[in-house]
């Protein structure tokens, strides 16, 4: 279990190095988009910015995999991503809770194997993060939050117990299907080759000579001989021989009429976009199913995946049954409020709701008849934030003006 834990801590520290990376090296995907407070976690606050920030390190994660899909809806992403980072803010809160601490040395190591996988030095990384509007400290909070998020999830999660042999061989005769190996063919073939500039009286002729050498095969002679003399393919050479085959891995028309051959038999002339083929099945190996000496620790792994899972949900069910989380994101132009709001509140005494603060404080001129006097503290701090926001975009204050302003403006919630 302690080889488990420690594999555990890797992979998540690893995947944690390389997103919060690419988070740092992909501007915003949604520059413009006014900043305001899309969640708030007992008493941590998660902005559209940092939101945004988020997705575009995703996408650009994605795409860099390629598996991005350009069927998935903007405002279906950022929900899932914000909800990612809802169970981080808990995630560390609790770490905080039960005392975690990240030394200096535990720092220096991620830091380390960021350096080294994305091969670059700590000053080149330095001024990376300058030239982006960052700064190191900055940095460093986030690599120390990923950090006791891997070792509080170690704690509540990596301990789930290994499945017994009973469970895997359960698992194993309900998804006998998971483990079916298809049939596969050595197939051979000759090829007449019909360009799709030929002339109908070259596609004729082509299909006369496919005929003719057709009928010299079932005359009794070699499929092998004639291959090698007559075939268009780069398979002529071996006698036609394309090798092991399975399905899913040739043209419809070529795959039916091949998997409908017994070992030793030719196929009529069959016709593709390719040209006509004569298709003959040397040999066939029958599909199968794994036996269970072999996939016995796939599914070992299988169920432990899923044991993993279902602490993790049921864990993350009960921080949030002690915790205040409220979300407030735009969909289709409307404002979806408290999505997710516990009335388990007060449970945890060590939360209280923010205090009213005075909305002069956020403004130069004490006029009483302001527009912004009465409005609730929240949407004061959007206001400006819009207000800042606005500047920045507009090149009227420079991006570390925008960053302390912002930083102000949400230490006052």
């Amino acid at each position: 279990m302690k080889m488990y834990s420690q594999k555990l801590v890797c992979k998540v520290t690893a995947l944690i190095a390389g997103l919060v990376f690419s988070f740092l090296l992909t501007p915003s995907i949604f520059a413009m988009t006014l900043d305001r407070i899309v969640a708030k976690v007992n008493a941590d606050v998660i902005t559209l910015m940092m939101l945004e920030d988020r997705v575009a390190g995703f996408l650009n994660k994605m795409k860099a995999a390629g598996s991005v899909d350009k069927q998935l809806k903007k405002n279906k992403l950022m929900r899932t991503v914000l909800d990612g980072m809802i169970a981080e803010k808990l995630q560390i809160q609790e770490a905080e809770k039960l005392g975690m601490v990240v030394t200096e040395e535990d720092l220096q190591k991620a830091l380390d194997d960021i350096y080294a996988t994305n091969n670059i030095t700590d000053e080149q990384f330095e001024n990376m993060l300058i030239s982006e509007g960052s700064n190191f400290d900055d940095y460093k909070k986030i690599i120390r939050g990923q950090i006791l998020v891997s070792r509080v999830m170690q704690m509540h999660v990596g301990s789930a117990s290994a499945p017994g042999e009973k469970s895997i061989r359960k698992y194993y005769r309900k998804n006998k299907k998971n483990f079916w190996i298809p049939e596969k063919m050595i197939l051979s073939h000759i090829m007449f080759i019909e360009e799709s500039d030929s002339s109908r009286k070259e596609r004729q002729l082509q299909k006369k000579k496919a005929e003719e050498i057709l009928r010299r095969i079932q005359a009794g002679e070699s499929f092998s001989e004639l291959a090698k003399k007559y075939s268009d393919d780069v398979s002529a050479h071996s006698g036609g021989q394309l090798g092991v085959v399975g399905r899913g891995t040739m043209l419809p028309e070529f795959e039916k009429a091949a998997f409908y051959l017994k070992v030793g038999e030719v196929s009529n002339i069959v016709k593709t976009v390719n040209g006509f083929h004569i298709i003959k099945c040397d040999n066939i190996t029958p599909g199968y199913i794994k036996e269970f000496k072999l996939v016995k620790s796939e599914i070992k792994k299988i169920l432990s995946s899923e044991k993993r899972e279902k602490k993790y949900r049921e864990w993350m069910s009960e921080l949030k049954k002690k915790s205040f989380v409220s979300v407030s994101l735009a969909s289709d132009g409307k404002e979806i409020k408290n999505i997710r709001v516990s009335n388990a509140v007060t449970k945890n005494e060590g939360f209280k709701p923010p205090k009213t603060i005075n909305p002069n404080r956020y403004s130069k001129k004490q006029n009483k008849h302001s527009r912004d006097e009465g409005l609730p503290v929240k949407r004061l701090v959007e206001k400006k934030l819009k207000k800042y926001k606005k500047l920045y975009a507009n090149g009227e204050i420079s991006k570390e003006t925008y960053l302390i302003k912002k930083k102000q403006l949400l230490e006052k919630l």
